[in-house]
Order: structure tokens, then C-alpha cells, then sequence
């Protein structure tokens, strides 16, 4: 009998697991601390060591080796794009061990953006004027040629790392340095960058056999993006509603590329096209499965993840799967939303925290599937879920089919407001806005358009949810946190006790009266005016939960005062993967603008700079390459003169 290594984790292994499972096939997982809710869906399952060991080839060689498997299934991300785990798997394992994905060559070439640019370019493919770059000073050698906006991408990204768009010379130092930060290979190419209305971004699903036999499953739009981060991605519909002979160059080409390939597997071919020129370019190719293949398989009506294991078993062809002759149009539209852990009124900044079974409803009903690792009941026994910064803020993907678009969106919006997801913020009112605008409904969509109207768009979608909320549930859910609905009502009284040091016998006690609540979304926001023992009269308050994990609590960090213009506080919770070297030598003096650290969130960077000049005084408690700040945390104090020390 088979069996499978699914090298992967979240709602994808899952995914993988159960088509395996249906299959008959044997099943092995892997897992780390924290994140075991998606191993309950397999036979076995492997605890690894460490986040890094999904990344690690040999783990993962060592684990397919001691589990006796067949076959093993990298997903996406992680090593789905490496060549090096097929080549480690054929040379470690006697038994052939069968890698499900293409062959090491082809992602060599799909896995490498230029690479595959070169093969476009040979194929008579169109793709746009790029280049090779070592250092920024060969981008702006690049720009000078063809102007700005450049976009600098590096050459292994993915799920929107990696890649910057450059308007400006002085700020290509930095974009630079941060697309080399966030690449494995650390190699990067400079390309010119194709922005503004009427581009959309399409994506043709391409099946092969790897006899050189290849079709194609239509296609997809996926042109509401965020700062060209698909981790972000607002919605995807299947097939775009461009007119079938606008589309058709870009089919011809995926499978001219795929064919010359001798593609096995699923794999997705990415372009822009321009709405008012109609003219297009090639972007790049994803050679695995797909976080959006979902939206395709339902307009199809075919479990690509099924067909992409079949395809890997002996005798398997796309022929004797029925998938070799052209496919038939599509009978249905589909749409696929991103549900993520992310907080769009501060910049879509990661949300960390734990979410509790009890406080998580999904959508129902004919036409709605939701594919997600938040899965609980008599099968996987979870209680609770926690969401750090080591992977990407996906929670689920809501999926739905209609007949007609029409019939699909009123379906959509009817789905997300059955959501409800606690303990961390959510995307879903930017959803839901997106779904309400009339640009969207009428396809009037580019791939910046939802950077253009983000404010208007949670400003409705977050009135939708009010609307069409009752009043007891209201305040849950435009916190998108469901916490338990705490009554809060003026007279709500409370004790407070401080004891400032060990000595019992100093505790201070007081205590506060709420006088008045404002907006009650407690214990996401609470504000009002209150009465307290502190100090005399009537006090507005605001109290605002933060987003951080708890590490506020660890005696080896601090608190900045965020009243104190000299305290640089951590905006979000990250880790810290580079800090100024002022931070070790007190002379050298911060400019305003330099990154004093650079946080990394799920596995982007994000630069902290001086909000002015001047030289550290004092770096915050435990601040280290390595160590993982929580929002609030303080960075470090600037002060305006040189040897000036900070006593707190």
C-alpha cells in the first residue's frame, strides 16, 4: 500500500491528508509545539524539533526513511519549490521514495524567476524588461534604463516575500537589502514594475502527466492584492470575467511552456494584463499545488490534489483520468476569500493569540466549502489554536460556487457573516467591503486597487457586520475577536489592587467606577469616562487590547513608556533579526530614517526606524538578534546627546 509524507502543516496538510485518506493510502505528519491540529488527520505522525526543520532537507529525508513511505508530499512553501529534496530523496532511499511534484530540472528552472523568464523569452513568451541584480547600485542602474517604478523580487520568493516595488532612487538601498533578507538563496532580480489601472493579475492552472501530455484548468483573477502580498489576498475568482479571447494567449502560452517542460504535476502560470491595452506579460511559474487551486476546482469539478497524487502513481496518465482533452467551459463561478489573522486598521499587522473551539463557527450550506486547520470535535479532540509569527496568518479559505456571478456573490456574503472567529482580529471586514463594492461586482478591478480604496472599504465592510448583526453579538464581532461578550453597563465597579513590591503589607487598593461607555467591544476596546480613587473627577479612558502573545509578561523584557518620546516601542510582534550597531557601540549616532531593528513576521521583514537623530542610551531588556518581541515592547531609548544614560 502506499504511503505518504506530507511535508507541510495547516489547512494544506489537511487537505493532502484527506485525499490520501480517501485513496486508501497510508499517511504521515509532521508537527511542531504549538501546532499539532492538522497530524489528527493522518495514520502517524513525527514531532519535529523545531519550526526549522520543515525547511531542513535531511529531517525530512530522515522521517520518510524511518516511516517506511512511498511517496512524499511537500504542499506549498516550505521546500514544495527546492530541487534538493527530490535529488535527497532518490539518493537516500533504496526504495525510490516518489517525490509529488515536478522533476528536479523543472524546478530548477520554475523555481527560479529568471529562469523561467529565459524560458518564456526562448518560447516567444512575453515577459517584461528585467535583470540579474547583486546590489542596489545595479537597480538604479536598471531604473535609469527604464525608469521607474522597479520591482525587486527575489528569485525564490513567495506568498509576496521577497518582493518590494521601488517609486523612488533613495529608496532602493533598503528594498534591496530587505528582498535579499527575506530570499533563501539570498539572490535577487530587478524587473520593470507594471502597476496602475487595468492591470490584472490572472493565474492558468495547468495538470501534466510528465510525458509531455499537459492541459490546462482555466483560470483564475487574483487582482485584489495588498502591496502584491498574496498572504493578503482579499478574494480570487475562477474563471476571470475577461472575455474568453483575452484569455486565450495566455492558455496557448502556459501550455507551450508546460508542454516544452514535459510538466507532471499541478502547477500555476502567472501573468498581468492590461484591461486597456490588452496587452500581457509572463510573471513567473508556481510548480506545486496551489493555496488557490480550490477556487478552480470547483468551477471544474475536479479534486486536483487527488489527480496530482494519481499522477505519481505507476500507469497513471492524464488520459486515463479523463483530464487529457480540452476542458469543457465552465458551468460556474467561484470565489475564494482569504480568512486571516491580521488586523487591517493597523496596516493588516499579524494577530497573534489563541483561539479557543468554542469561540470558532464556519459557514454552511449548499455552495460553501471552507478549507482550514481550526478543526475540532470527536476527530482531532483540538480545544484550542495558537497563531505565532513563524508561519503565515492564514486561518481558512472560504470557498464558494454559484451558477452565475451574481448567484456566487450573494452566497459569499451570506457565508461571511456566519463567521465567527475568537481571540485574535480578522480580515473579515475588508472581505466583506470588497464584496459590497460595486468595482468588484463589476470587475473594475486592478491589482492596486484595493491599496486605493482600503479605507472606504473596511469603513463598509465594518458597517455591513453592524447592520446585519444582532445587538448582543455586534461588539464580538467588529472586534473579530469572540471572546465571551463581557456586560459592561455604567456603575460597573471594580477593586483594583497594586502591590508594588513583595511586602504585602503595601498593596494600595482603589477602585474605579465606569461613569459612561462609549464603544464596547471589550476586551478588543473599551472607552467612556470613569470615576477612580487614583485621582479626582471625571477621566475619559480608552483601553485598547493589544495584539501581542503575552511575552509582555516575561521578566526578561520591559515595557516602553509610550509616553515618553525617548522610548522606542516594538509596533508589532516579531523577531529580531538584525539591529543598528549604535545598539553596541554608544557613539555611533541613529539617523532619523535607519532601521534600528528589523522584525520579522511570518517570515517578512519589517524595518522599526528612528522616528529622529540621536545615539541609544539603552537598549531594551533582552533585546537580541534571535529573541521574539511582543508588541509594546521596549526597543530601545534615544537620546538627542551622546552619553546621556537612561535610568528607568
Amino acid at each position: 500500500m502506499p504511503k505518504v509524507l506530507v511535508a507541510n502543516r495547516g489547512e494544506i496538510a489537511v487537505r493532502i491528508l484527506r485525499a490520501a485518506t480517501e485513496l486508501g493510502w497510508g499517511t504521515v505528519a509532521i508537527y511542531t509545539d504549538n501546532d499539532p491540529s492538522h497530524a489528527a488527520f493522518a495514520t502517524e505522525a513525527v514531532k519535529l524539533k523545531s519550526v526549522a526543520e520543515y525547511m531542513d532537507v535531511n529531517e525530512i529525508v530522515r522521517v520518510t526513511v524511518q516511516t517506511k513511505c512511498t511517496h512524499v508530499h511537500p504542499g506549498y512553501g516550505f521546500l514544495s519549490e527546492n530541487p534538493e529534496l527530490p535529488l535527497a530523496l532518490a539518493k537516500a532511499t533504496a526504495n525510490n521514495v516518489v517525490f509529488i511534484g515536478p522533476s528536479p530540472d523543472v524546478l530548477r528552472i520554475a523555481s527560479d524567476k529568471m529562469l523561467s523568464r529565459d524560458l518564456a523569452g526562448s518560447l516567444d513568451v512575453s515577459i517584461a524588461p528585467g535583470v540579474r541584480v547583486a546590489s542596489a547600485a545595479d537597480v538604479k542602474s536598471f531604473a535609469g534604463t527604464h525608469g521607474y517604478p522597479v520591482i525587486i523580487k527575489a528569485l525564490d520568493g513567495g506568498g509576496g516575500r521577497g518582493i518590494r516595488v521601488v517609486e523612488v532612487e533613495t529608496a532602493v538601498d533598503e528594498a534591496f537589502k530587505r528582498c535579499l533578507g527575506e530570499s533563501p538563496s539570498r539572490q535577487v532580480f530587478a524587473e520593470k514594475a507594471l502597476v496602475g489601472a487595468g492591470w490584472k493579475h490572472i493565474e492558468v492552472q495547468i495538470i501534466g502527466d510528465g510525458t509531455g501530455v499537459v492541459n490546462h484548468q482555466w483560470e483564475r483573477e487574483c487582482s485584489v492584492q495588498r502591496r502584491f502580498q498574496k498572504i493578503v489576498e482579499a478574494s480570487i475568482i475562477a474563471p476571470s470575467p475577461l472575455p474568453r479571447d483575452a484569455i486565450k494567449p495566455l492558455l496557448d502560452a502556459s501550455l507551450k511552456m508546460a508542454g516544452h517542460l514535459k510538466y507532471h504535476g499541478l502547477g500555476t502560470f502567472e501573468y498581468l494584463f492590461n484591461t486597456q491595452t490588452r496587452n500581457w506579460v509572463f510573471l513567473e511559474i508556481n510548480p506545486r499545488v496551489q493555496v488557490i487551486n480550490a477556487s478552480t476546482e470547483e468551477i471544474v469539478d475536479n479534486d486536483l490534489v487527488r489527480a496530482q497524487i494519481l499522477l505519481f502513481t505507476p500507469s497513471t496518465t492524464l488520459a486515463s483520468l479523463g483530464l487529457a482533452s480540452p476542458p469543457q467551459p465552465p458551468a460556474a463561478h467561484a470565489v475564494q476569500l482569504r480568512l486571516t489573522a491580521e488586523d487591517p486598521a493597523r496596516n493588516f499587522q499579524l494577530s497573534p493569540g489563541t483561539i479557543q473551539a468554542a469561540d470558532v463557527n464556519w459557514p454552511s450550506g449548499r455552495g460553501v466549502r471552507v478549507d482550514t486547520w481550526l478543526v475540532s470535535g470527536p476527530f482531532s479532540k483540538a480545544e484550542s489554536w495558537t497563531v505565532g509569527t513563524e508561519f503565515d496568518s492564514l486561518l481558512a479559505k472560504i470557498i464558494v460556487r454559484g451558477r452565475t456571478f451574481e448567484e456566487m456573490a450573494d452566497k459569499a456574503r451570506r457565508a461571511l457573516k456566519e463567521i465567527q472567529i475568537g481571540g485574535v482580529k480578522t480580515n473579515i471586514a475588508v472581505l466583506t467591503g470588497v464584496l459590497d463594492h460595486r468595482d468588484w461586482q463589476q470587475g473594475r478591478v486592478d491589482t492596486l486597487w484595493l491599496e486605493r480604496n482600503l479605507e472606504p472599504i473596511l469603513e463598509a465592510g465594518s458597517k455591513t457586520i453592524i447592520s446585519t448583526t444582532t445587538p448582543d453579538v455586534v461588539t464580538q464581532v467588529v472586534a473579530t475577536s469572540g471572546a465571551a461578550n463581557v456586560l459592561l453597563q455604567p456603575g460597573t465597579t471594580f477593586n483594583l489592587v497594586v502591590q508594588p513590591s513583595t511586602d504585602v503589607a503595601q498593596a494600595l487598593k482603589h477602585t474605579l467606577t465606569i461613569d459612561s461607555i462609549g464603544h464596547n467591544a471589550f476586551p478588543n476596546k473599551l472607552t467612556g469616562t470613569m470615576r477612580t480613587s487614583l485621582l479626582p473627577g471625571k477621566l475619559p479612558f480608552e483601553l485598547t487590547q493589544s495584539a501581542s502573545t503575552g511575552l509582555a509578561g516575561d521578566s526578561d523584557s520591559e515595557f516602553a513608556d509610550l509616553n515618553d518620546s525617548r522610548h522606542i516601542a516594538a509596533p508589532m510582534t516579531g523577531k529580531v533579526v538584525e539591529a543598528h550597531p549604535a545598539f553596541k557601540d554608544k557613539k555611533i549616532r541613529v539617523r532619523k530614517g535607519e532601521p534600528l531593528v528589523i522584525l520579522s513576521v511570518m517570515k517578512m521583514e519589517n524595518s522599526i526606524v528612528a522616528p529622529r537623530d540621536g545615539f541609544v542610551s539603552r537598549v531594551g531588556k533582552g533585546v537580541k538578534v534571535g529573541r521574539v518581541l511582543g508588541e509594546g515592547m521596549l526597543i530601545c531609548v534615544i537620546e538627542e546627546q551622546e552619553g546621556v544614560v537612561s535610568r528607568l
